[in-house]
């Protein structure tokens, strides 16, 4: 498929999650789910009574983010929020923050429940006594105050699902929001997803997610008989427009977030054709077990101290400033987009030019041991929160 003449090609993986359609009623809503953590297997899903649109889902009470929210439809009927973790779960805290619309909260009290043999039941009723309506502080800065953040003591219960339901007097004018549903055991609180991961720089500006599974990590790679371990990026769109424009030669990368250096290949030399071919037909039928000519090519590898390193292939060239050992700063550019250690490069040809984007977390490449479905919602929630170079 062409993105270029398709622009929707590429717009479906973005918003994967957060399309709602709105709907009121008493039927469960919106279900899906999200990956605790960086690397495990385990889904967690969640369901609503309803949403107001594509920027209010459940799944906005369960990002980590406090600046979004889930928001119903308006209804004359109870709402609710509901969260399953599909196997035994430890829960010792429950922490309800609620959302507002234009400065107003949106929540006058709610009740945890939790499914005991098929029917819900009242755990814990939760009033909100700070102040509805957000002063001019609150509002520059887009937070709720400290006096809406509600603990439930749960005392240490053993759990796999419970909602937060919210009585129609519960609501303001007909609608309930919720901006985060917090989750611990013990004195830490469960990763939905993993936070050190938001918010990153887009390593290419406005850069588009890969249109296929074959861009993305755990792709299969048969030229060299190995795995994928990090995303393609072909395409972003120009400034002022959705329209998608291929990246080239003259394409900028920019550092995902500050950290120190690892590795800076100025001494990077190109294979020649024969050379690509031949370590391409040898990977093919044996393990690397240690990489001397890289089909990554010319690269710049990132330690940004806090278990995330980031990896940027295929360059055409790195700045003057990027060495080994030295710091660079989120949304600095590092280098330009390239075709380096692939086979248009042996030939002296500028075709196949993109960024192979690394992200390892804690010793594994993002994406290590996850279905693909599962993969592409995590890098879709990181494009979500992410941040354009210069921003």
């Amino acid at each position: 498929m062409d993105i270029r003449k398709n622009p929707a090609a590429w717009i479906a993986p973005i918003v994967c999650l957060l399309l709602c359609i709105s709907f009121a009623g008493d039927e469960a809503h919106g279900g899906d789910y999200f990956i605790i953590g960086a690397n495990t297997a385990q889904k967690v899903r969640w369901e609503v009574s309803s949403s107001h649109g594509p920027n209010h889902t459940g799944l906005m009470a369960l990002d980590s983010d406090i600046e979004s929210s889930w928001r119903s439809a308006r209804s004359a009927s109870p709402q609710w929020l509901s969260v399953d973790f599909g196997a035994k779960r430890l829960l010792t805290k429950i922490v309800i923050v609620p959302g507002y619309r234009d400065n107003y909260r949106m929540l006058r009290y709610c009740i945890v429940q939790f499914l005991y043999n098929g029917d819900w039941f009242d755990f814990a009723r939760v009033d909100f006594n700070g102040e509805a309506h957000r002063g001019i502080m609150a509002r520059l800065t887009g937070r709720s105050g400290a006096g809406d953040r509600a603990e439930v003591d749960l005392g240490g219960v053993d759990a796999s699902t419970f909602r937060v339901f919210i009585p129609v007097d519960g609501m303001l004018d007909g609608q309930a929001a919720i901006a985060e549903v917090e989750c611990f055991v013990g004195a830490n609180s469960l990763r939905y997803f993993d936070g050190r991961l938001k918010g990153m720089c887009m390593p290419v500006r406005n850069a588009l997610l890969p249109p296929n599974d074959a861009g993305y990590p755990n792709a299969p790679r048969a030229y060299r008989g190995g795995t994928h371990a990090g995303l393609d990026i072909y395409s972003s769109f120009a400034d002022g427009s959705y329209e998608a424009v291929p990246v080239d030669f003259n394409t900028p990368v920019y550092a995902a977030d500050g950290g120190t250096v690892i590795r800076a290949d100025w001494k990077y030399e190109p294979m020649t054709p024969g050379q690509w071919r031949e370590q391409s037909e040898h990977t093919k039928g044996n393990p690397r077990t240690f990489v001397l000519r890289s089909f990554g090519g010319r690269q710049v590898w990132i330690d940004h101290g806090n278990g995330i390193v980031t990896t940027y292939n295929h360059l055409s060239e790195i700045d003057r400033k990027i060495v080994a050992g030295g710091k660079v700063s989120r949304g600095q550019r590092i280098g330009r987009v390239g075709n380096s250690g692939l086979l248009g490069e042996a030939e002296g040809k500028r075709y196949g030019a993109h960024l192979h984007f690394e992200i390892w977390v804690d010793g594994f490449y993002l994406g290590y041991g996850m279905a693909m479905a599962d993969v592409k919602k995590y890098f879709s929630w990181i494009f979500s929160t992410a941040r354009q170079p210069g921003d």
